[in-house]
């Protein structure tokens, strides 16, 4: 179904806000520092409290944007639209000259005419909603929107996959493994992993809820 723009908005503002909330009420990042620390037996947070709340900052940004890029690589598909490579589109267009859309084609294009701007309006809104929450400056804003890129370039499927099957890999695994424990960098890399796949889970599960069937 195509969505009123009113109800994107407030959807899209309502992943946002679930988002931080299922990260800082679950006490997630805490959790996965705390359960690294025990099991290899290294310093925590009472051993080294400011390092451990430094730590903590760092690895939650880097969470934050796990979970972000997890969500927008499964916004086409939940607003059903279909994103074409453009080149892609232009050899599609080239080969097909001179033949006539059937009805049906028609109608699905135009469903994907509509639904472009309704993909953007969610981003705006959540992105807007997203830096309000974190009392984003314009620089911080544009620092995390370049790591966002950077993760979406460099995960190579990554926050795309719904697969079980761990990879360990991709700029949260290293960014996260290196803030982590950078002398024990494979150990902390597949704790990273493990984490990862914790916070796909946690941001498929916002945007389910967030999208849950009720009037708006």
């Amino acid at each position: 179904m195509l969505y009123r723009p009113r109800e994107l908005v407030i959807r899209a503002r309502e992943a946002a806000s679930l988002l931080l909330a299922t990260l800082d009420r679950d006490e997630m990042v805490e959790r996965f520092l705390d359960i690294y620390a025990a099991e290899n037996r290294r310093p925590g947070r009472a051993d080294q409290p400011s390092h451990y709340r430094e730590q903590r900052e760092t690895i939650r940004r880097e969470a934050v944007l796990a979970m972000v890029a997890r969500i927008e690589s499964a916004l086409p598909a939940r607003l059903k639209v279909r994103v074409v490579v453009k080149q892609a589109k232009t050899r599609r267009a080239k080969a097909k000259k001179g033949k006539k859309k059937s009805a049906a084609r028609r109608k699905k294009d135009a469903g994907i005419e509509i639904g472009l701007p309704l993909l953007d309006l969610f981003r705006e809104e959540f992105f807007v909603a997203l830096g309000q929450a974190l009392n984003w400056r314009e620089d911080d804003a544009n620092e995390f929107w370049r790591d966002l890129e950077l993760y979406e370039s460099l995960s190579g499927g990554t926050a795309r996959s719904a697969s079980t099957k761990m990879t360990v890999s991709g700029p949260f695994v290293d960014r996260t493994a290196f803030l982590l424990d950078p002398s024990l960098m494979e150990q902390a890399r597949r704790a990273a992993a493990h984490f990862q796949r914790e916070l796909f889970a946690a941001a498929d599960r916002v945007l389910r809820k967030a999208f849950a069937s009720r009037k708006i």
